[in-house]
């Protein structure tokens, strides 16, 4: 039986709707699993927000792969043929995605939009920052970006979107700040 896979965060924006635009979604094909954490259209209006959002999920929700490198890869190829005019006024070049990728073999995580990412394990430790290749610009990328395979998965990984914070102080500010309630990251 494949392991528990890590899931993909994002922290929510400031304002009044931190979660405005965000999605989240859980994959299962054969022993590969997908999790899926994004914001898009944030800066809109609710229900702009949450068309874009749902044109975002409805589009990824038939992901497939045996593998954790397959579903990355059918995930980018849905992405590159969505109607950008779904994803609100900015077309989707305001997108945060965070993919985090698990099979039998190990992790792979991949994404766009983010400006950090931490590891959740005993706490919350950086697991990238700064400049990295897999960290590309807000938006769907013209060609898929590469994918991070940490040695040690960890119980969940958070991705701090472009101009996002990057400490909310402790871990149940972090988990508050995902959206997460009664401590819900296993």
């Amino acid at each position: 039986m494949t392991p528990a896979a890590p899931r993909a965060l994002l922290l929510g924006g400031p304002g009044r709707y931190p979660f405005n635009g965000h999605l989240r979604l859980s994959l299962r094909h054969d022993r590969a699993r997908l999790h899926i954490a994004a914001v898009v259209a944030s800066g809109s209006e609710p229900p702009v927000a949450f068309d874009a959002a749902a044109a975002l999920r409805a589009q990824l929700v038939d992901v497939s792969g045996r593998t954790r490198f397959a579903l990355l890869r059918s995930a980018w190829e849905r992405l590159s043929e969505l109607d950008l005019g779904l994803l609100g006024p900015a077309r989707g070049q305001d997108l945060g995605l965070l993919m985090v990728a698990w099979d039998d073999d190990g992790l792979g995580v991949a994404g766009t939009g983010l400006s950090a990412l931490h590891a959740v394990a005993d706490g919350v430790e950086p697991l990238l920052e700064g400049e990295h290749p897999l960290f590309g610009i807000r938006g769907i990328p013209g060609s898929p970006p590469g994918v991070f395979t940490p040695h040690e998965p960890p119980r969940a990984v958070v991705g701090v979107p472009a101009c996002g914070s990057v400490d909310p102080g402790s871990w149940s500010d972090w988990q508050r700040a995902c959206g997460l309630r009664d401590g819900g990251v296993a």
